[in-house]
């Protein structure tokens, strides 16, 4: 008898190499045929819809196919919107008729990967209990041999997208503007410009030419200092850095200087305390913010209530407390009036119409990062680090070391063997050094 491979999805959604578990044929026939099932347990017996996108990577068409089959054992429409971003894909699957959403991207990861995402009728992420219930389904499931995929094609609703953010940036006039936007050879890479367009600006372009393979490839929010040399050799007001699939946004000032989720975080959460927007004085980030914005925030008498890294932390956080503002230093920054969707665009376009003709070095002034450094360990196996003695008795030191003048985070990744280590100090050599000298310990005791 033949044996599967479990399904266990990970911090975002099911990702890794395209072709490989848990993005091979099967798993994603017994997925789609898991969430087929859940939505027709939710209903009342009439046919539910699902809309799917993809971010442009080549594995996209087969992974689209292989969803289609396991959905089809269900009386489940299936369209097909295409190349697109997370936030366009979520948004769309809220405020139009559809029952779920399909994101076929791995984000930031290199064009061999891939993987899904799965948004509910509301466009928000599946909660912890549904991705386990379907796993749990789709582990039970043992799919019909697959027919020929049917998918319904509708590449013009990417333009519903655009016109939400029309409606929700109305007095937003960037004539005269110039502004360089990098979509990653991405999702966003036709929205993006022609977006920026739509509201008069001049656009530079910069990893807009999607071909499958090259999708954050040297480019995008991963690599924002690139972008930073064309807005300055292009005497441009404004970058805007996409990653793989829109859902972050990195951007830079007309100085050339990067700016990342914690100064926009730190821009907004001041502005909005000013303007009474700001519920319970407070933002919402992760434990990977820079302490500049805490100090920053800390100046303008706005408080950081602070999650375990990843914006669904953050969303769960910003829903049981009220709060209008969160996101993290990766780029994911969330608005309650934006549906709490993270969207780089979305969050650039904010920023162009919050800041208007001033200067945007000037805006993000503030924030005052403190020197980091953060070393990525490749792990073989991912022990409790308070369990391998000279880990721990390295952290407890440098925690000492440290004191209120830096931290320490040191966590694996959710979705990598590895090891994030990541040092704050506000002396830069210090900081190098301490991360340097722990990284290398990892490294010995647990190492690939």
């Amino acid at each position: 008898m033949s044996t599967f491979e479990p399904v266990a999805f990970g911090t975002d959604g099911l990702r890794g190499r395209a072709g490989e578990p848990p993005v091979e044929p099967e798993t994603l026939r017994r997925v789609g045929a898991a969430l087929g099932v859940l939505l027709m347990r939710e209903g009342d017996g009439a046919q539910r819809r699902v809309l799917i996108g993809n971010d442009g990577r080549e594995s996209a068409s087969w992974i689209l196919d292989c969803l289609v089959q396991g959905l089809m054992g269900a009386d489940v429409s299936v369209q097909d919107v295409g190349l697109v971003t997370t936030p366009a894909l979520a948004l769309l699957t809220k405020h139009e008729p559809y029952s779920a959403g399909i994101m076929i991207s791995a984000s930031h990861n290199p064009a061999h990967d891939n993987g899904i995402k799965i948004f509910d009728g509301q466009g928000q992420k599946l909660s912890d209990e549904d991705e386990s219930e379907i796993a749990l389904l789709a582990n039970e499931l043992r799919p019909d041999s697959p027919g020929e995929p049917r998918i319904k094609s509708v590449a013009k609703l990417v333009l519903r997208y655009e016109e939400l953010l029309g409606q929700r940036f109305a007095d937003l006039d960037l004539t005269g503007r110039k502004v360089c936007i990098d979509a990653a050879n991405g999702g966003g890479t036709i929205i993006g410009p022609r977006m920026l367009r739509m509201f008069g600006a001049e656009v530079v372009e910069v990893g807009c030419e999607a071909d499958g393979f090259n999708i954050n490839e040297g480019v995008g929010a991963l690599h924002p200092d690139s972008l930073a040399k064309i807005v300055l050799e292009n005497g441009a007001d404004f970058g805007i850095c996409l990653d793989g699939d829109g859902d972050r946004g990195i951007f830079v000032d007309e100085k050339g200087q990067v700016q990342d989720g914690d100064a926009v975080l730190t821009l907004f959460g001041a502005n909005m305390l000013a303007a009474g927007t700001l519920p319970k004085d407070t933002v919402a980030a992760t434990v990977m913010s820079n302490l500049g914005m805490h100090h920053a925030l800390r100046a303008a008498k706005v408080a950081v209530h602070t999650t375990p890294v990843g914006d669904r932390h953050v969303v769960q956080a910003m829903k049981e407390h009220g709060f209008a503002l969160g996101g993290e230093q990766s780029g994911h920054t969330l608005f309650t009036d934006h549906e709490l969707v993270g969207d780089g665009l979305y969050t650039g376009l904010r920023i162009l119409a919050e800041v208007g003709d001033k200067p945007m070095s000037e805006a993000f002034g503030a924030f005052q990062r403190f020197p980091q450094k953060l070393i990525n360990v490749a792990v073989r196996d991912k022990p409790d680090l308070s369990t391998v003695p000279v880990i721990a008795a390295k952290q407890q030191e440098i925690d000492a070391l440290l004191g209120e003048n830096g931290r320490l985070l040191l966590r694996y990744s959710g979705t990598e063997p590895k090891c994030r280590v990541m040092v704050e100090a506000n002396d830069g050599e210090l900081c190098n050094r301490l991360c340097e000298e722990l990284a290398e310990l990892i490294k010995a005791e647990l190492g690939a």
